[in-house]
């Protein structure tokens, strides 16, 4: 099979015929990953930052009231911990996605770095939308506009992997089970996500609970799929 094909150069000297239209191409994709890696670090460590430690006038208490009021404050932000902790969840999520996307990609060009770069753009934004979510938990565009988020990177990440097919950017021989389960794996994803968007009109509670449902999809699709390296 040709280059033409979708073959995989038989060395690493065989260079990919430049097109006109594709920029910049070639076989090293050290620097992607290394620039994804770090907005993927980069935007977990960020998260951080929206939990803010309660302050409150000392003067008079004794140690006992200022744990406990120390405590009921805490208390209070239970949204913004609970908050926290899912986008940490969903980040990792989606690197464990990314990271298993390109396992199976061989080569690049300019279209695949731009959509890869449209998958950090959603990543480096999370940090921002976790702070509005932390502190409009109780408001319908704070948790749309999260899940909205999941929803576009679902799209994005299913849209790279066609696209690296489609555009025969794959490892030779890649099993079409593999290819099948990547995309029913961002679409579900999307899915679930779009759903609460829907079920937030009649109660944001619960549109957050159903997130939970990421999880179960996920499960399932990887019972009735197939082994991916991990």
């Amino acid at each position: 099979m040709s280059e033409e094909e979708g073959t995989a150069p038989s060395s690493s000297s065989t260079r990919i015929p430049e097109h006109p239209l594709l920029g910049i191409y070639g076989e090293d994709l050290g620097r992607i990953l290394s620039l994804s890696d770090g907005v993927f670090a980069f935007a977990l460590t960020l998260l951080a930052l929206s939990l803010a430690v309660p302050t409150f006038d000392t003067t008079g208490l004794t140690p006992g009231q200022q744990s406990s009021h120390l405590a009921f404050l805490l208390q209070q932000d239970y949204n913004t911990f609970i908050g926290y902790a899912f986008a940490f969840v969903m980040i990792g999520v989606w690197w464990i996605v990314h990271h298993r996307t390109f396992q199976y990609i061989a080569r690049y060009n300019s279209r695949l770095v731009w959509l890869n770069m449209l998958v950090l753009l959603q990543i480096a934004v999370m940090p921002f939308v976790l702070r509005v979510f932390s502190n409009y938990a109780d408001t319908q565009v704070a948790v749309d506009l999260f899940a909205g988020v999941q929803v576009s990177l679902g799209l994005t990440t299913t849209l790279l992997w066609d696209y690296a097919r489609r555009a025969k950017l794959l490892k030779k021989d890649v099993p079409e089970p593999v290819a099948q389960f990547f995309v029913r794996r961002g679409l579900a994803t999307s899915a679930v996500f779009a759903l609460s968007i829907g079920l937030s009109f009649y109660s944001v509670t619960l549109a957050e609970i159903s997130w939970l449902l990421t999880f179960v999809v996920q499960a399932e699709l990887n019972r009735r799929g197939i082994e991916l390296p991990p």
